[in-house]
């Protein structure tokens, strides 16, 4: 298959997948952010089912659960509820508690409700509404809350909308942004807010926002430290935990990049936070919901739990329980506890689990794409379509278990969605050519050789990598020349359709058994068979494949004797020459008709070796290239001749049988020949006569006996030139 194209298919796409890294088209970015979002969810799945982390055990959840409200009753609880809730997880030792819930609206004293009742039913009295008032204080659940909140570590939770409206008291800021590097800055900013009542958010220590914006899809993957309102920097609720617990201030810490400085991180302690431009942190989730440990309310309030069970703990307290709503979809879980998400934030923090993508991880992927997609353009058009299914699998595969494990060692997320799909394409693209090109190909070797070789061997030549000699290459082969003796007298009372059907019966068997043994048909005659041995798939065994195929070809012969005297035909005898040597093969002809043939002396004088059977009796005769390192066969050497047209003298040999079906007497008596030639090409008339005569006296039919009688009685009459090398020149084709 021709690389080149296939190659330059890979170089497109590999320049493709670049642009993609690389393009502001804002469609294709939202595309591709959203197609990388897929793949992180795959990505950190994988990462925590492969490596799944307990949180550190600084961090729980208190939990408004199903069975909280089945034994406390309905939400919203009273304030006066959630002051004991507050005060029985101070009790226990909590450190920080932070409120996933909120309190924007007062709670009624009944009281005043029951006031409101009498006046307008007329039946409030001085002296009812005298100890009404005197114990309103009483039924004051926001004051009694506030004054819970007052001397504990409590964030409570407040959030801001994207309109412009403004409810509660907002929360201290955690910063003031001052400088104008960070005033450039791009946080999160909304135009409103909804906070606590006043006398709640007054009361607690720290307030944080409960946003949790989701990607586009929906999902969360990320959540917001910090965000913007009139140049104030207000915490997460998670963060807001996190800045009571360790009491320390944050700081920023930034890059300029072009001309605008960039949010890289937030400090605060020894724990510094990769973020992206906006103050977005990745979840560095742990696991499936309810990794923290999750205690109930109920058991809060009751006071069931063990001693100790939450001390030096930040608790988040929220809610799961069904129809309150908290319940998100996130990277790593469909259905996830909103509450769980900021406890997740919390323990990334104080363990320093963080996951980052910072703005140089982007060249990285690039990198990374680059010299892989460089290296399967090249590497794949040179394997296999089985190779290349494997690699499919392999590849993506190793790349993710790879970049799972870098993201284990070192939190830093690399995408591999785009080297992933690149590899993938490549191998498909590839699979396709190949595919096409195969058939292509399949298509024009049939077209080509269809009618020359079997389909096997179009097969094999289909999987060899070297060329066919299309254009004309010099080989080393064997070339084969059958020709049905006597055909003029066999045909001439023949009809013509009877012809033509002795020569297909003929043919068929004779074509069958030269593709049986790899050989390649290149024409019909007349009644001559011309085939060859080494093209188009080259046959190191070219000379052994072509001397077993003319033997059986000899015994397809006798098989067809009784089929054509049923028929009334003539008995039928072949003459077969063979010659091997350098030849020239290939796709040869006009631009009207080509042949796929072979040319050369060496093609040349395997016919005159076949016309020379008929002149010493022979059926099968072979030159000594040929016969050359034949190991299987019994040979008999014929002659030293010099055919029609040639310098030199070649040794003929006729092939009598394979060795292993030699008899003994068959054996004997082609030693005894070849001594017999042996003494006349060394002018021992008188030896080579009396063994010829023997020879002859044994075996009557056959010629050559004949043949050097007489040609050694003209040579005891003439004798032959001092300088003779024995060789008989043949002067007839």
């Amino acid at each position: 298959m021709n690389k080149r194209w296939p190659i330059l298919i890979g170089m497109l796409l590999l320049l493709f997948a670049l642009w993609l890294q690389i393009t502001t088209h804002p469609t294709v970015k939202t595309f591709l952010t959203r197609l990388d979002n897929m793949a992180y969810d795959v990505q950190l799945r994988t990462k925590i089912f492969t490596h799944h982390e307990k949180p550190a055990g600084n961090v729980a959840v208190v939990d408004i659960d199903d069975r909280s409200l089945k034994i406390e009753g309905r939400w919203p609880w009273s304030r006066k509820k959630m002051a004991l809730l507050l005060n029985n997880l101070a009790a226990e030792g909590v450190v920080v508690i932070a409120l996933d819930v909120m309190f924007s609206e007062k709670e009624n004293n009944i009281a005043d409700d029951l006031l409101d009742d009498l006046t307008k039913k007329k039946l409030l009295t001085p002296p009812i509404n005298a100890a009404i008032n005197q114990v309103k204080p009483e039924f004051d659940y926001d004051a009694k809350l506030a004054e819970s909140l007052a001397n504990k570590d409590i964030v409570l939770g407040m959030t801001f909308v994207p309109y412009k409206e403004i409810s509660g008291v907002l929360p201290q800021p955690i910063m003031a942004l001052t400088t104008p590097v960070e005033k450039a800055l791009d946080f999160i900013e909304w135009p409103g807010f909804i906070s606590d009542v006043a006398i709640l958010q007054n009361a607690a220590k720290m307030g944080g926002f409960i946003n949790v914006i989701p990607d586009q899809d929906g999902i969360i993957r990320r959540v917001s430290l910090l965000m913007r309102y009139q140049d104030k920097l207000y915490p997460s609720l998670a963060f807001a935990a996190i800045k009571l617990f360790l009491l320390s201030d944050i700081k920023l810490i930034s890059n300029i990049y072009g001309d605008k400085p960039q949010l890289e991180a937030i400090q605060i302690a020894d724990h510094i936070i990769p973020t992206d431009a906006q103050a977005q942190m990745l979840v560095p989730f742990r696991g499936k919901s309810y990794t923290f440990p999750y205690y109930s309310a109920t058991d809060i309030l009751h006071n069931t739990l063990p001693p100790n069970t939450l001390a030096g703990k930040i608790i988040f307290l929220g809610t799961s329980a069904t129809g309150l709503g908290d319940l998100r979809g996130t990277a790593i879980e469909g259905v996830y506890p909103g509450v769980e998400v900021q406890a997740t934030i919390a323990d990334g923090i104080l363990s320093n689990n963080f996951y980052s993508k910072p703005e140089w991880t982007h060249g990285t992927e690039i990198f990374i794409t680059l010299i892989l997609g460089f290296v399967l353009a090249i590497l794949f058009p040179f394997l296999g379509p089985r190779l290349l299914t494997i690699l499919i699998i392999v590849i993506p595969t190793a790349l993710v278990f790879i970049n799972n494990g870098f993201w284990i060692k070192t939190g830093l997320i690399i995408s591999v969605l785009i080297p992933i799909s690149l590899t993938i394409l490549l191998a498909i693209a590839n699979m396709v050519y190949g595919y096409l090109f195969e058939t292509r190909r399949r298509e024009r070797l049939k077209e080509m050789f269809g009618q020359y070789v079997p389909e096997k061997h179009i097969d094999s030549m289909l999987k060899a990598s070297g060329g066919f000699a299309l254009t004309g290459e010099d080989r080393e082969m064997t070339v084969l020349f059958a020709d049905i003796r006597n055909f003029t007298t066999i045909s001439e009372p023949m009809t013509a359709t009877e012809l033509k059907e002795m020569l297909n019966q003929f043919f068929t068997p004779m074509t069958e058994i030269i593709f049986k043994y790899r050989g390649t048909i290149d024409k019909y005659i007349g009644d001559l068979i011309m085939a060859f041995w080494g093209a188009p798939l080259k046959d190191n065994k070219h000379a052994e494949h072509a001397i077993s195929a003319a033997l059986d070809m000899q015994v397809a012969v006798k098989k067809l004797k009784p089929v054509f005297a049923a028929q009334g035909w003539a008995e039928v005898t072949i003459g077969i020459g063979l010659n091997s040597g350098v030849m020239s093969v290939g796709d040869m002809g006009s631009q009207f008709r080509r042949n796929y043939t072979v040319l050369g002396d060496a093609v040349n004088l395997g016919s005159r070796v076949e016309g020379l059977t008929k002149f010493y009796g022979v059926k099968i005769m072979v030159t000594e290239a040929t016969q050359k390192n034949q190991t299987k066969f019994l040979f008999r050497q014929i002659d030293r001749v010099r055919v029609k047209g040639k310098k030199l003298g070649v040794t003929i040999f006729e092939v009598i049988c394979k060795k292993t079906e030699a008899t003994r007497e068959r054996i004997i008596e082609v030693q005894q020949s070849d001594q017999a030639l042996n003494y006349y090409f060394n002018r021992q008339w008188d030896a080579a006569i009396a063994l010829l005569n023997t020879l002859h006296a044994a075996h009557p039919e056959t010629k050559v006996y004949k043949i050097y009688l007489k040609r050694i009685a003209e040579f005891k009459q003439n004798p032959p030139a001092e300088d003779w090398d024995g060789v008989y020149e043949h002067v007839n084709k």
